[in-house]
């Protein structure tokens, strides 16, 4: 395991703390001690450790001042046992083998979290297996304003068809993953995020969501909301948006805050057409609010982006 520094969240309601994800540093910065810096100088407070950052730039992370809120699992980025990346490992997977190992690192990354005192570990849950090609059909039929059509109609129908005949083996492993990590954290003090996903195809869909929020300990596991992916979703016809977050504000514990265009998502906020009001009116205190913008957003694009927050009721 890395070694850490002994920088502490501070825990409570502050609502003017918000983090920048290292999603935005990469290929961006030689030194994580940089981007720390230019968080700061952004408005930022804490960071949010990223799935992509390899071992070394978690060390030069961890040895700067700024706190760590929140940990993306898997992290580092180290490969698995089978020569992969340990972020392709599936909670779901039917491979009993892979869903250990993907287990096995997710533990490792509580562990991390633990010795940092972050206030939570963001997981995705797995995914199920179904023909991708229609989903990439299905954006590309979007972008062509396409939403209309008999065949969007039939690409969306055969995506749900799909889906829905395979999802349960994989939803029990993704249970099961659960509730193993569930007791491990509770052991480690730290509390795991599930996150809302982004394609059709992954785990959990919002019915699943509450059924493995449903079956672990509020003190244990919350729900972590994505800005970006439930509004994909919404665009796409799978669903409202504001479900997600009204139907789960009492379990809430952390959010991914980043805009859409169109159906692309991890815009800066506030460059993009994301009804943020809508947002602030569904959100309870004390979350954990972190900036999860791509790489491709120049500085530019960050410049002003807490103080938009701000205005827009996001933090105070």
């Amino acid at each position: 395991m890395t070694s850490v520094r002994g920088a502490h969240y501070v825990t409570g309601n502050k609502r003017s703390e918000v983090s920048l994800s290292t999603m935005w540093a990469k290929g961006r910065f030689a030194h994580m001690a940089g981007f720390a810096s230019r968080a700061e100088e952004l408005g930022f407070t804490h960071i949010e450790a990223n799935h992509w950052i390899s071992p070394q730039m978690l060390s030069e992370l961890l040895a700067t001042t700024v706190p760590i809120s929140s940990i993306h699992a898997p992290c580092p980025a180290v490969l698995s046992s089978g020569g992969v990346p340990v972020a392709n490992l599936s909670l779901s997977s039917l491979d009993e083998n892979e869903r250990m190992e993907a287990v096995s690192f997710t533990k490792q990354t509580i562990d991390l979290g633990s010795s940092v005192n972050a206030r939570a570990i963001v997981i995705h849950m797995g995914e199920v297996p179904i023909d991708l090609g229609l989903q990439d059909r299905l954006h590309r039929l979007y972008a062509e304003s396409h939403t209309q059509t008999k065949e969007y109609g039939r690409t969306k129908a055969e995506l749900i068809r799909q889906r829905t005949s395979r999802v349960r083996p994989y939803l029990e492993g993704a249970r099961k993953s659960l509730r193993e990590l569930s007791e491990y954290g509770g052991q480690k003090g730290i509390m795991l995020g599930l996150e809302t996903r982004f394609h059709l195809h992954e785990i959990p869909n919002v019915d699943e969501m509450a059924e493995l929020l449903s079956e672990v300990p509020v003190a244990l596991v919350g729900y972590w909301h994505d800005i970006g992916h439930a509004e994909v979703r919404q665009r796409l016809g799978f669903g409202s948006h504001e479900e997600w977050l009204s139907r789960f504000a009492h379990r809430m514990i952390g959010i991914h805050l980043h805009d859409v265009l169109d159906v692309s998502d991890h815009y800066a906020p506030g460059k993009g057409d994301v009804n943020w009001e809508m947002v602030a009116e569904n959100l309870p205190p004390g979350i954990v609010k972190v900036c999860e913008i791509g790489q491709w957003n120049d500085e530019e694009q960050l410049e002003g982006v807490v103080s938009f927050l701000r205005k827009a009721g996001i933090i105070g």
